[in-house]
């Protein structure tokens, strides 16, 4: 066999296996976490023609799912989405197929879907009628072939010996479309070239090209950089500071600066400040400018108007002109199948044509796993070049005020910082009894906003998953041994990150309280848990303060912060981040004696940290006990008081929306809900 490649159109086979002539057709996969609305329309279309290319149409479809990865609630969702889109009778038709199933060793296959994320799998194969099938794809042995064949006769007879029929009006809508797309994207195609012929005549070779790669996270930039400079795409990372690259291409000195990515749909206030900083700052590391910026987008995704709102915000850091100097880089253009680039863009619609018309109409195409194809490179240095003809030779430079600020900036918070390093935590000295000793038995409470990464910080401190991967909505609690300590942990359901507190549920706040009447006595420690690698301002602050105020005053003494994603910041100090992001995250460092700690939850076998953890958890007890700070019994008779107020809060928000009539035309209903 020849080593598989990704399916970028249906593909049809025929064969005989175990005596029987078979039919199958292969179609593009989805992302595994990602939703349909998430998926690019022509790989949508692909799926829905998958039923035209077996006519009248197929006895089985097989829903292909690997035994060698967390199933997750959204993976489950998004097969679902995605199937449904053949019709919501699919599921009598559909049987789960379970692949590398040498990968369970000594579990069966049912032990396999009891067992996986909480039953996740048990309702998806509930929903297929319980119909599943176990492969183990390296062995080609005809025995499991012929028992899922066995499985699909059994399937047809219990549907009366009926294929699965889809309307052909679907069918023949999607046709349709792809025809009007085809013939729009042929225009377009002729439209550019004219466009392009125009510049013909401005000659601007350049002897070096400077560029900057921007970009959402994984919209491969970095994939892009290797394959401007032929270089295999080995031990690829996340870009976390501008990384300059250059050298010789075909002549010409090409200087890339790759730059971090921020979240694809998510506001450029919710990114970090260092990254901002080190986005507006890399039109700077390639002195005098960047002949280009390329704006990378990954052609197996969608790019709808959260992507559009995200990227146009990111490119404000910079100022107008810098769209003068940018080109749309599709990147995973292998991808497409025999789709051109054109038919991609007229397919996903008006967000990205918009993009695409901001950018007058400069677009390249790189297929990142083809290297040997030096074509595509030298044909987008010759688009920069009729770029920089068009732009009569200039460059893209930063404004002097610009770029003096962003220096200026940028020394202040590296002076800051080593400050900031000398900096003691509040009473954490040695000669307070107590400090270095080991405790035998330690509660830890875990607080903060949902998606901080307070389940998977728990997770780390216990070296295993008893909490899952799954939002917190109630308290768990955990118990574990480690490094000779009993340690209880308890998980808590994070708050809106910038919402007041009175738009927090009135059960959330109550589970939050709850909290502490899941502990041990004494000693007990607060984690205030907050992401590395997106902001904190004015309102997390605020958030933050009134949610740990549920606890008292004095639950600061008890709290130290834990921040997560450690592996954001590589070998940038701690310091540097804190006062990048300003007053308000060193207001609660401040609050909590300066105490605060780093994970990188995805290196949970590193027990260092979890010890360092501990360690810092077993001072801030020592140092409490000293100073005679409030006992938990204490803290346990605070929240019983909160706790119940909470409950005359929600009783008194139910008695008057009980008598109220729900009708969609009346305002005053509404304004009701929005005072409460």
């Amino acid at each position: 066999m020849s080593s598989p490649k990704t399916t970028a159109q249906c593909t049809k086979m025929r064969g005989v296996a175990a005596g029987r002539l078979v039919t199958l057709v292969d179609t593009p996969g989805w992302w595994k976490n990602l939703l349909a609305n998430e998926t690019p329309e022509f790989q949508k279309h692909e799926l829905v023609l998958s039923m035209a290319h077996c006519q009248p149409g197929p006895h089985a479809v097989l829903l292909v799912v690997r035994v060698d990865g967390l199933y997750t609630e959204k993976n489950k969702t998004a097969a679902q989405e995605h199937l449904e889109l053949l019709g919501e009778n699919i599921w009598k038709h559909t049987i789960v197929v379970f692949t590398y199933s040498d990968c369970l060793q000594d579990q069966t296959v049912e032990q396999h879907i009891d067992s996986n994320g909480e039953t996740i799998l048990k309702r998806l194969v509930g929903k297929c009628g319980n119909r599943y099938h176990a492969f183990n794809i390296d062995r080609c042995g005809g025995t499991q072939a012929k028992k899922l064949l066995e499985m699909i006769e059994d399937t047809v007879a219990e549907n009366a010996g009926s294929c699965y029929e889809m309307e052909q009006k679907c069918l023949d809508e999607v046709k349709e479309l792809r025809r009007i797309t085809e013939e729009r994207a042929n225009k377009m195609k002729m439209m550019i070239q004219e466009q392009r012929d125009v510049l013909k005549g401005h000659d601007c070779s350049l002897s070096n090209i400077r560029m900057v790669l921007l970009g959402y996270r994984r919209s491969g930039k970095s994939s892009a950089r290797n394959n401007i400079f032929g270089r295999e795409h080995t031990d690829l990372k996340r870009t976390l500071q501008c990384v300059k690259t250059q050298g010789e291409v075909a002549g010409k000195v090409i200087t890339i600066l790759d730059t971090p990515g921020w979240w694809k749909t998510l506001s450029e206030r919710d990114t970090a400040e260092l990254d901002k900083l080190e986005i507006l700052r890399s039109a700077s590391l390639c002195p005098p400018g960047p002949h280009a910026f390329l704006v990378t987008l990954r052609v197996d995704m969608a790019f709808r108007e959260e992507e559009m709102k995200s990227l146009m915000e990111h490119m404000s850091l910079f100022d107008e002109r810098a769209w003068r100097h940018t080109i749309v880089l599709f990147t995973h253009s292998d991808l497409l199948g025999d789709l051109t680039v054109e038919q991609y863009i007229e397919s996903e619609g008006k967000d990205l044509k918009l993009l695409v018309a901001k950018c007058k109409n400069r677009y390249h195409v790189l297929n990142n796993k083809n290297l040997l194809d030096g074509g595509q490179v030298m044909e987008l240095f010759k688009k920069i070049e009729e770029m920089v003809a068009e732009n009569k030779g200039l460059h893209y430079e930063l404004h002097p005020r610009t770029y003096k600020d962003v220096r200026r900036k940028w020394r202040l918070m590296e002076k800051k910082s080593k400050m900031r390093l000398k900096v003691k935590p509040r009473r954490m000295i040695s000669s307070v009894k107590g400090v270095g000793q080991s405790l035998t038995e330690l509660s830890i409470i875990l607080l903060g906003y949902g998606g901080a990464g307070k389940t998977s910080a728990g997770n780390t401190v216990l070296g295993r998953t008893d909490f899952g991967f799954k939002r917190t909505s109630q308290c768990i609690k955990r118990v574990g041994k480690v490094e000779e300590r009993l340690l209880t942990v308890i998980d808590t359901p994070g708050w809106w990150k910038r919402l007041p507190i009175e738009e927090t549920p009135q059960f959330i706040k109550q589970e939050i309280v709850r909290s502490v009447s899941l502990t041990n006595p004494d000693p007990v420690s607060f984690l205030l848990v907050i992401r590395l690698d997106s902001s904190f301002q004015e309102e997390e602050r605020r958030t933050v303060k009134d949610h740990m105020n549920l606890f008292g005053d004095t639950v600061w003494d008890k709290t130290m912060v834990l921040f997560t994603c450690g592996d954001w910041l590589g070998d940038r100090a701690i310091e540097l981040y804190i006062e990048s992001e300003g007053e308000a995250l060193k207001w609660i460092l401040e609050k909590c004696g300066n105490r605060y700690h780093i994970f990188s939850n995805k290196n949970q076998r590193s027990r260092i940290q979890v010890l360092e953890l501990l360690k810092k958890i077993e001072e801030i007890v020592a140092e409490n006990k000293a100073s005679g700070s409030i006992s938990m019994w204490d803290l346990k008779k605070t929240t019983g008081r909160r706790t119940k107020m909470i409950q005359r809060e929600k009783k008194a928000i139910e008695r008057p929306t009980a008598d109220l009539d729900f009708d969609d035309d009346d305002d005053d209903v509404f304004t009701i809900f929005k005072k409460l």
